[in-house]
């Protein structure tokens, strides 16, 4: 227990001062349903009161956070205060979470156990007295059962597939239920991140001070996030080279207009790919948007937070405390982004960046090169000094999002001008280690 929390504090002492440039930050996975830790982590016997403690300081740090109206910052000390006591209360109220029993769960997950099913990590949401039936192999129709190959054969296209439902995703695919549950599982996880880190797109500093006074919050999307999971990459090409004649390409595809996420199963799946794909998601709909998001001006911006999360990487601090690093210099492009500007001197004033829009921005022929760099300035605007520009940055994609934004836009939200942004973009570079391999090429 002692090495447990050792642990825990040194994690901590990591991420409290936000990100370093050459660590990037830590986000904890706040253990639920889906993380597997829905049930308290460790026996209450075991939670000692200097544990207690801990997770009460972290919370009054959440609360001081919220008055100043940094609601990521407050969203991931709340998160935090679970690492150290995962009953806390409070803390559970302000991430969305009820208590059901022994298991803190978001809404739908509630509903569901009322009506009596259980999450099970391979099959999704099933009725409790089935379970072991269907680690027998058995699967349910009706009110009759099969093998589970009959069971596969009833879903060998995308149109029969299975459905699995979580709180914020619904997963089909004509894989197995095991693959839509595993993906829905991760895709939960990196919704619980991308809220911790940009939160204040989505929740008002407001709304977040009335569930620190004790409003209810709920975890849940009536309308959850729509995911197509293919078996075979000829299969997802086949079905998407209408919308996207080049679908080839592509590891993973998000379609605003259809509003729906599309990925296939085998060796070429991309975890980054995943997250990448599911932040445009995120953002797209999780407020009224634009019809030409990016059209005209600021389509850097649109890329470049996606490819930040590239770099969101699973991690374990210590058993049973999952965590993500974001950001740190060895991962998704920030690697590229470093040669290309440091190593080779291909750099794009922001002054002329801004200016692209999305056809713009898709016709460059160093467009490989411009995502890069996107991606290593959405890192600088979310870690440089601390995240002093994190704010700003919220502030200047709920804009885009909204079609409310120009060139000068960026410029005013954090009141520098782009050649100084400039500058300090180089400085946070140069401030990092240089990669340690070369980095992947892609789009």
């Amino acid at each position: 227990m002692r090495l447990f929390y050792s642990l825990v504090v040194l994690a901590l002492l990591f991420v409290t001062g936000a990100a370093r440039a050459d660590v990037g930050e830590i986000v904890f996975v706040v253990p639920d349903i889906y993380s597997g830790g829905a049930k308290t982590e460790i026996p209450a016997r075991e939670i000692t009161d200097e544990n207690r403690r801990e997770a009460a300081a972290s919370f009054a740090q959440a609360r001081e956070f919220s008055k100043q109206d940094d609601v990521g910052a407050a969203l991931r000390a709340a998160a935090r205060s679970l690492m150290f006591d995962p009953d806390h209360a409070d803390a559970r109220r302000v991430l969305g979470y009820e208590k059901h029993d022994d298991q803190w769960a978001g809404s739908y997950s509630i509903r569901q156990m009322k009506d009596g099913f259980v999450w099970h990590p391979k099959f999704g949401w099933i009725a409790a007295e089935d379970v072991a039936k269907y680690e027998a192999g058995e699967r349910k129709v009706g009110k009759r059962w099969i093998t589970a190959a009959e069971d596969a054969k009833r879903h060998a296209t995308i149109d029969d597939g299975w459905r699995i439902r979580t709180d914020h995703f619904q997963v089909t695919t004509d894989h197995s239920r095991e693959a839509a549950a595993e993906l829905a599982g991760r895709l939960e996880a990196s919704y619980q991140a991308w809220l911790q880190l940009c939160g204040a797109y989505l929740i008002e500093p407001a709304e977040l001070e009335k569930r620190f006074a004790g409003k209810e919050s709920s975890s849940y999307r009536g309308q959850p996030f729509q995911v197509i999971y293919y078996r075979t990459r000829d299969e997802y090409n086949d079905a998407l080279i209408r919308q996207q004649p080049r679908i080839g390409m592509t590891l993973g595809i998000y379609f605003d207009g259809t509003r729906t996420l599309h990925f296939f199963a085998g060796e070429e799946q991309d975890p980054g790919t995943i997250t990448h794909e599911a932040v445009h998601q995120f953002f797209q709909e999780s407020t009224r948007t634009a019809r030409n998001v990016g059209g005209l001006a600021n389509a850097w911006i649109l890329e470049g937070i996606a490819c930040y999360f590239e770099s969101l990487t699973p991690v374990k601090l210590a058993e049973r405390l999952p965590a993500f690093s974001i950001g740190t210099p060895n991962e998704g492009r920030l690697p590229a982004a470093y040669k290309n500007a440091i190593v080779d001197g291909f750099y794009v004033p922001l002054a002329e960046l801004t200016q692209l829009g999305t056809s713009d921005l898709q016709r460059r022929t160093d467009i490989a090169k411009l995502y890069s760099q996107s991606a290593g300035l959405a890192t600088f605007f979310m870690h440089y000094r601390d995240g002093v520009y994190r704010p700003a940055l919220m502030e200047y994609l709920r804009l885009v999002y909204a079609g409310r934004d120009k060139p000068t836009t960026l410029q005013e939200v954090t009141g520098v001008s782009f050649a100084q942004l400039d500058a300090q973009y180089r400085e946070y570079l140069e401030s990092l280690v240089a990669p340690a391999s070369e980095p992947t090429a892609k789009r």
